[in-house]
């Protein structure tokens, strides 16, 4: 048995602790036990201290990692914005502001993403009205977003530019396509292709394939009819201006081969044309100087008072005007002797070609007897 040194209750061998009083049933000796109290005031700070340590160290932990965090989180969202993800660079952002809500600078990120993530909206808007066809409308709000993004600085806003500048080309590249049905002139397609010249989308090729279908057509067309007029240097030169733009075009390579030679041969034609009228001309020239007159009728009659009138018709056969026509001419026994040799005015003084003229003369001291009249020569002025 143990007696408790305190209230001298038995306590069982083994025991380490009074069962009566509580007290300590190890063997200490008096010194140690002051030595235990003396240290207590001093290991109580101590221990305060310690504890107060690894709290402030814990406490510092945890807010350097929730800034390592912070800091990763805002980095992230840079890289995104940088990339276009703006929506995923908020959620980043709006996190990161969660646990650092006094930060200025997060603020300030935020509020720089959301402005591009409405421009985004805006271009989408944009996009929205060129598929509905309402040109108009979306002109004046790619104008807007182009004044807000030119009053903004920093690369974020420059993620933006490849954007706008697509919108911008299918703007320009829808506008052209409306514009094609009223174009007629070749000049105009081709100031539309410089147009699309600097435009990389898909849909400009084939734009630009229609305005190549456009001059195609509309160079035919003009050049044709020139053709059918004869005008053929000018279907040339409509056609050359078609294969400007359309330098392999077979359709008007072959047009320009035919109406070549529809020029040829209408050359030839016509040079064959000149030298025939040429000769046409000399053989009339001719016939105008030695052939311009018909004789249509030549008579000699006695009246009844014994007098004898010559008279006659002469037509003319000439291609041309003739005047002051005359004739010479005999009268003659029947015996062929010649008793006179006369000459008499034909009237009227021009005569056009087809037209007929007339003269008459009297006789009136001739021998009584038969005579006869023939025609000895013919005079005239080719006018």
């Amino acid at each position: 048995m143990i007696t408790c040194p305190q209230c001298n209750y038995e306590n069982a061998e083994g025991s380490r602790y009074c069962s009566q009083c509580g007290a300590s049933l190890s063997e200490e000796s008096p010194a140690d036990t002051k030595r235990k109290r003396l240290w207590l005031p001093i290991l109580t700070p101590a221990i305060v201290l310690v504890l107060v340590g690894a709290a402030l160290y814990f406490v510092y932990d945890q807010q350097a990692g929730i800034n390592k965090e912070v800091v990763t989180w805002k980095t992230e969202a840079e890289e995104a914005a940088l990339a276009g993800e703006y929506r995923e660079a908020e959620k980043l952002l709006t996190r990161a502001i969660q646990e650092r809500p006094d930060e200025e600078a997060l603020q300030e990120e935020l509020s720089h993403v959301q402005t591009a993530l409405s421009m985004e909206k805006e271009l989408e808007e944009v996009s929205k009205l060129l598929e509905e066809g309402s040109l108009s409308e979306a002109d004046e709000q790619l104008s807007t977003i182009q004044a807000a993004l030119k009053q903004e600085n920093g690369r974020l806003y420059q993620t933006l530019v490849p954007a706008l500048n697509e919108m911008d080309s299918r703007f320009t590249l829808q506008e052209v396509n409306e514009e094609l049905s009223k174009i007629t002139d070749v000049d105009e397609l081709a100031a539309k292709l410089n147009t699309l010249s600097d435009l990389n989308l898909e849909e400009a090729a084939k734009v630009r394939e229609k305005i190549y279908e456009k001059i195609v057509n509309r160079s035919t067309k003009t050049a044709e009819a020139a053709a059918e007029e004869k005008q053929y240097t000018e279907a040339i030169a409509l056609i050359d201006e078609g294969l400007q733009y359309v330098s392999n075009d077979e359709k008007l390579i072959q047009l320009k081969e035919r109406v070549q030679q529809e020029k040829q041969a209408f050359e030839q034609a016509a040079q064959e044309r000149l030298e025939s009228a040429m000769q046409q001309a000399a053989q009339d020239e001719l016939r105008n100087e030695t052939e311009a007159l018909e004789v249509a009728d030549i008579r000699m009659e006695k009246d009844e008072f014994g007098d004898y009138k010559i008279s006659g018709e002469l037509k003319s056969v000439a291609t041309q005007v003739i005047s002051t026509i005359s004739v010479k001419y005999d009268i003659k026994t029947q015996d062929g002797e010649v008793v006179r040799s006369e000459s008499a005015k034909v009237y009227p003084n021009y005569l056009t070609p087809g037209s007929t003229g007339s003269f008459e003369k009297m006789y009136y001291n001739l021998e009584e007897g038969e005579y006869m009249v023939e025609m000895t020569e013919l005079e005239w002025l080719v006018e």
